[in-house]
Protein backbone atom coordinates (compact mmCIF):
# COMPACT_ATOMS: atom_id res chain seq x y z
CA UNK A 1 0.00 0.00 0.00
CA UNK A 2 0.85 3.43 -1.12
CA UNK A 3 2.06 5.35 1.84
CA UNK A 4 1.34 8.96 2.45
CA UNK A 5 3.67 10.86 4.21
CA UNK A 6 3.13 14.18 6.07
CA UNK A 7 6.84 14.56 6.02
CA UNK A 8 9.86 14.99 3.18
CA UNK A 9 13.78 12.91 3.97
CA UNK A 10 16.11 15.99 3.34
CA UNK A 11 19.01 14.85 1.17
CA UNK A 12 21.96 16.26 -0.57
CA UNK A 13 23.09 16.71 -3.69
CA UNK A 14 25.56 18.06 -6.21
CA UNK A 15 24.33 18.20 -9.59
CA UNK A 16 26.90 17.51 -12.51
CA UNK A 17 23.79 16.83 -13.86
CA UNK A 18 29.96 19.50 -34.26
CA UNK A 19 28.29 22.50 -35.29
CA UNK A 20 30.03 25.72 -34.45
CA UNK A 21 29.54 26.31 -30.86
CA UNK A 22 26.93 28.87 -29.72
CA UNK A 23 28.31 30.99 -27.12
CA UNK A 24 25.17 30.35 -24.17
CA UNK A 25 26.10 33.44 -22.29
CA UNK A 26 26.29 36.23 -24.93
CA UNK A 27 22.90 34.54 -26.19
CA UNK A 28 21.04 34.34 -23.52
CA UNK A 29 17.47 34.91 -23.51
CA UNK A 30 14.73 35.64 -21.33
CA UNK A 31 12.37 33.31 -20.12
CA UNK A 32 9.15 33.67 -22.35
CA UNK A 33 6.94 36.03 -21.53
CA UNK A 34 4.29 34.87 -23.13
CA UNK A 35 1.89 32.45 -21.05
CA UNK A 36 -0.65 29.62 -22.28
CA UNK A 37 -3.98 29.66 -20.96
CA UNK A 38 -4.16 26.64 -18.05
CA UNK A 39 -5.97 23.64 -18.26
CA UNK A 40 -8.69 22.60 -15.96
CA UNK A 41 -6.67 21.03 -13.28
CA UNK A 42 -7.24 17.83 -11.07
CA UNK A 43 -8.43 17.27 -7.67
CA UNK A 44 -4.85 17.49 -5.41
CA UNK A 45 -5.88 14.37 -3.15
CA UNK A 46 -3.28 15.72 -0.10
CA UNK A 47 -2.21 19.49 -0.51
CA UNK A 48 1.52 19.48 0.10
CA UNK A 49 1.81 15.77 1.07
CA UNK A 50 4.22 13.24 -0.54
CA UNK A 51 3.87 9.68 -1.86
CA UNK A 52 6.40 6.73 -1.66
CA UNK A 53 6.34 3.79 -3.25
CA UNK A 54 9.09 1.31 -4.32
CA UNK A 55 9.29 -0.57 -7.89
CA UNK A 56 12.09 -3.58 -7.47
CA UNK A 57 14.89 -1.61 -5.83
CA UNK A 58 14.30 1.58 -7.19
CA UNK A 59 12.33 4.24 -5.23
CA UNK A 60 10.15 6.65 -6.40
CA UNK A 61 8.47 9.74 -4.79
CA UNK A 62 6.13 12.01 -5.63
CA UNK A 63 5.50 15.66 -3.96
CA UNK A 64 1.75 17.38 -4.15
CA UNK A 65 1.26 20.80 -4.49
CA UNK A 66 0.14 22.95 -2.21
CA UNK A 67 -2.88 24.08 -4.02
CA UNK A 68 -6.27 22.29 -4.28
CA UNK A 69 -5.55 21.13 -7.82
CA UNK A 70 -2.35 19.60 -9.68
CA UNK A 71 -1.66 21.57 -12.88
CA UNK A 72 0.48 18.95 -14.28
CA UNK A 73 2.67 16.66 -13.48
CA UNK A 74 6.66 17.44 -13.77
CA UNK A 75 9.62 14.60 -13.42
CA UNK A 76 12.88 15.62 -12.08
CA UNK A 77 15.83 13.84 -12.90
CA UNK A 78 19.18 14.40 -10.61
CA UNK A 79 22.67 14.69 -10.85
CA UNK A 80 25.29 12.96 -10.49
CA UNK A 81 25.64 11.91 -6.53
CA UNK A 82 21.57 12.12 -6.36
CA UNK A 83 18.83 9.65 -5.15
CA UNK A 84 14.91 9.67 -5.03
CA UNK A 85 15.30 12.78 -2.48
CA UNK A 86 18.05 14.90 -3.79
CA UNK A 87 16.76 18.43 -4.44
CA UNK A 88 13.52 17.61 -3.67
CA UNK A 89 13.46 19.71 -0.81
CA UNK A 90 14.98 22.87 -2.03
CA UNK A 91 13.53 25.64 -3.01
CA UNK A 92 14.21 25.85 -6.58
CA UNK A 93 12.13 22.79 -7.14
CA UNK A 94 9.40 23.71 -4.24
CA UNK A 95 8.61 27.03 -5.58
CA UNK A 96 6.71 25.10 -8.20
CA UNK A 97 4.22 23.59 -5.52
CA UNK A 98 2.47 27.08 -5.07
CA UNK A 99 1.98 27.23 -9.17
CA UNK A 100 0.13 23.65 -8.57
CA UNK A 101 2.68 21.38 -9.62
CA UNK A 102 3.33 17.31 -8.37
CA UNK A 103 6.90 16.61 -9.30
CA UNK A 104 8.12 13.25 -9.30
CA UNK A 105 11.45 11.76 -8.98
CA UNK A 106 13.14 8.39 -8.22
CA UNK A 107 16.41 6.88 -7.62
CA UNK A 108 16.89 5.98 -11.67
CA UNK A 109 20.32 4.08 -10.65
CA UNK A 110 21.81 6.73 -8.97
CA UNK A 111 25.11 7.71 -11.25
CA UNK A 112 23.45 6.13 -14.39
CA UNK A 113 25.26 9.04 -16.87
CA UNK A 114 21.91 8.23 -19.06
CA UNK A 115 21.84 4.35 -19.22
CA UNK A 116 18.65 2.32 -20.24
CA UNK A 117 17.89 1.16 -17.23
CA UNK A 118 17.41 4.88 -15.91
CA UNK A 119 15.64 5.59 -19.31
CA UNK A 120 13.15 2.68 -18.22
CA UNK A 121 12.73 3.82 -14.52
CA UNK A 122 11.97 7.35 -15.53
CA UNK A 123 9.16 5.83 -17.88
CA UNK A 124 8.26 3.71 -14.28
CA UNK A 125 8.02 6.57 -12.42
CA UNK A 126 6.00 8.74 -14.79
CA UNK A 127 3.07 5.98 -15.46
CA UNK A 128 3.24 5.59 -11.82
CA UNK A 129 2.92 9.67 -10.67
CA UNK A 130 0.31 10.32 -13.46
CA UNK A 131 -1.74 7.09 -11.92
CA UNK A 132 -1.44 8.41 -8.38
CA UNK A 133 -2.38 12.46 -9.47
CA UNK A 134 -4.76 11.76 -12.69
CA UNK A 135 -2.68 14.57 -14.31
CA UNK A 136 -0.73 14.55 -17.26
CA UNK A 137 2.94 14.53 -17.87
CA UNK A 138 3.82 18.20 -18.99
CA UNK A 139 7.49 19.28 -18.18
CA UNK A 140 10.60 17.08 -17.94
CA UNK A 141 13.45 19.03 -15.49
CA UNK A 142 17.11 17.50 -15.69
CA UNK A 143 20.25 19.02 -13.70
CA UNK A 144 23.75 17.83 -14.50
CA UNK A 145 23.97 14.69 -14.92
CA UNK A 146 20.14 14.15 -15.37
CA UNK A 147 19.92 15.74 -18.22
CA UNK A 148 21.57 12.91 -20.57
CA UNK A 149 18.44 10.55 -19.42
CA UNK A 150 15.90 13.14 -19.93
CA UNK A 151 16.96 13.54 -23.70
CA UNK A 152 17.65 9.91 -23.72
CA UNK A 153 14.08 9.51 -23.28
CA UNK A 154 12.97 12.06 -25.61
CA UNK A 155 15.25 10.87 -28.55
CA UNK A 156 14.40 7.53 -27.64
CA UNK A 157 10.62 8.47 -27.62
CA UNK A 158 10.00 6.55 -23.80
CA UNK A 159 8.92 9.86 -22.78
CA UNK A 160 7.47 13.47 -24.15
CA UNK A 161 5.93 15.89 -22.61
CA UNK A 162 5.69 19.74 -23.62
CA UNK A 163 8.42 20.91 -21.89
CA UNK A 164 12.16 20.39 -20.90
CA UNK A 165 14.33 22.26 -18.82
CA UNK A 166 18.09 21.56 -18.65
CA UNK A 167 20.36 23.44 -16.14
CA UNK A 168 23.93 22.14 -15.98
CA UNK A 169 23.38 19.79 -18.81
CA UNK A 170 25.86 16.99 -19.36
CA UNK A 171 25.18 16.42 -23.03
CA UNK A 172 28.41 14.16 -24.28
CA UNK A 173 29.14 11.52 -22.09
CA UNK A 174 31.87 11.12 -23.61
CA UNK A 175 33.05 14.58 -22.09
CA UNK A 176 33.02 14.41 -18.89
CA UNK A 177 36.34 13.89 -17.30
CA UNK A 178 36.37 16.89 -15.32
CA UNK A 179 33.46 15.48 -13.01
CA UNK A 180 34.97 14.14 -9.88
CA UNK A 181 34.66 10.12 -10.55
CA UNK A 182 32.64 10.29 -13.66
CA UNK A 183 34.75 8.33 -15.91
CA UNK A 184 34.99 5.39 -13.65
CA UNK A 185 31.28 5.23 -12.93
CA UNK A 186 30.78 5.46 -17.02
CA UNK A 187 33.24 2.61 -17.05
CA UNK A 188 31.14 0.77 -14.71
CA UNK A 189 27.73 1.64 -15.78
CA UNK A 190 28.41 0.80 -19.31
CA UNK A 191 31.13 -1.78 -18.65
CA UNK A 192 33.55 0.24 -21.59
CA UNK A 193 33.36 3.29 -23.61
CA UNK A 194 29.48 4.36 -24.12
CA UNK A 195 27.73 3.01 -26.73
CA UNK A 196 26.14 6.35 -29.49
CA UNK A 197 22.70 4.89 -28.30
CA UNK A 198 22.90 6.29 -24.70
CA UNK A 199 25.17 9.24 -25.83
CA UNK A 200 22.51 12.48 -26.44
CA UNK A 201 25.36 14.02 -28.56
CA UNK A 202 25.57 11.91 -31.12
CA UNK A 203 21.87 12.10 -32.07
CA UNK A 204 21.13 15.68 -31.28
CA UNK A 205 19.23 15.90 -34.48
CA UNK A 206 16.83 13.30 -33.15
CA UNK A 207 15.28 15.21 -30.55
CA UNK A 208 11.75 16.17 -31.44
CA UNK A 209 10.71 19.72 -32.11
CA UNK A 210 7.62 19.47 -30.98
CA UNK A 211 8.82 19.96 -27.55
CA UNK A 212 9.97 23.44 -25.98
CA UNK A 213 13.06 23.56 -24.56
CA UNK A 214 14.84 25.69 -21.57
CA UNK A 215 18.58 25.73 -20.99
CA UNK A 216 20.50 27.03 -18.14
CA UNK A 217 24.56 26.76 -18.51
CA UNK A 218 27.36 28.85 -17.37
CA UNK A 219 30.76 30.05 -19.39
CA UNK A 220 32.33 29.63 -15.97
CA UNK A 221 31.74 26.05 -15.11
CA UNK A 222 34.92 23.84 -16.10
CA UNK A 223 33.07 21.05 -14.86
CA UNK A 224 30.70 20.47 -17.67
CA UNK A 225 31.75 23.30 -20.00
CA UNK A 226 29.31 24.64 -22.05
CA UNK A 227 31.32 24.87 -25.12
CA UNK A 228 31.02 20.52 -24.81
CA UNK A 229 27.79 20.47 -23.98
CA UNK A 230 25.20 23.30 -23.51
CA UNK A 231 26.78 25.17 -26.69
CA UNK A 232 26.01 22.19 -28.70
CA UNK A 233 22.66 21.36 -27.48
CA UNK A 234 21.52 24.62 -28.38
CA UNK A 235 23.20 24.91 -31.83
CA UNK A 236 21.34 21.23 -32.48
CA UNK A 237 18.11 22.05 -31.24
CA UNK A 238 18.00 25.69 -33.52
CA UNK A 239 19.36 23.99 -36.63
CA UNK A 240 16.26 21.40 -36.17
CA UNK A 241 13.85 24.42 -35.83
CA UNK A 242 12.72 23.89 -32.17
CA UNK A 243 11.64 26.41 -29.61
CA UNK A 244 14.67 26.85 -27.77
CA UNK A 245 15.30 29.24 -24.72
CA UNK A 246 18.54 30.29 -23.13
CA UNK A 247 19.40 31.91 -19.23
CA UNK A 248 22.33 33.42 -18.09
CA UNK A 249 23.92 31.86 -15.27
CA UNK A 250 27.41 32.74 -14.16
CA UNK A 251 30.20 30.97 -11.71
CA UNK A 252 31.27 27.13 -11.36
CA UNK A 253 29.23 23.75 -11.55
CA UNK A 254 26.01 24.23 -9.35
CA UNK A 255 26.39 28.40 -8.75
CA UNK A 256 22.73 29.10 -7.22
CA UNK A 257 22.31 31.43 -10.74
CA UNK A 258 21.81 28.12 -12.28
CA UNK A 259 19.02 26.69 -10.01
CA UNK A 260 16.87 30.48 -9.86
CA UNK A 261 13.46 29.36 -8.84
CA UNK A 262 12.24 32.38 -11.36
CA UNK A 263 13.42 30.79 -14.58
CA UNK A 264 12.02 27.57 -13.82
CA UNK A 265 8.62 28.64 -12.27
CA UNK A 266 8.04 31.24 -15.48
CA UNK A 267 9.22 28.73 -18.18
CA UNK A 268 6.52 26.06 -16.20
CA UNK A 269 3.94 28.51 -16.06
CA UNK A 270 4.36 29.05 -19.86
CA UNK A 271 3.96 24.78 -20.30
CA UNK A 272 0.87 25.02 -17.67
Amino acid sequence: MIRVLAGVVAAALLLTGCSKPVDVAAEAEAPPSTVVTTEPGVPNPQPGGTVRHVVGDQRLRLDLPSTGTITGLAVWFHGQLGDVDGAMDEEWLNSLSADGWAVASADLHLANWGSPASVSDAVTLSEWAQAETGAPLKLLIGGSMGVLTSLNALIDGALWAHCWYGTMPVVDVTAVSGVAYADAQVEAVYGGPPPASSNPAARLDRLPISVRYFVVASPQDTWVPATAHADRLVAALRQSGADVSVAPAVGQHGDPSQMRPSDLREFAASCA
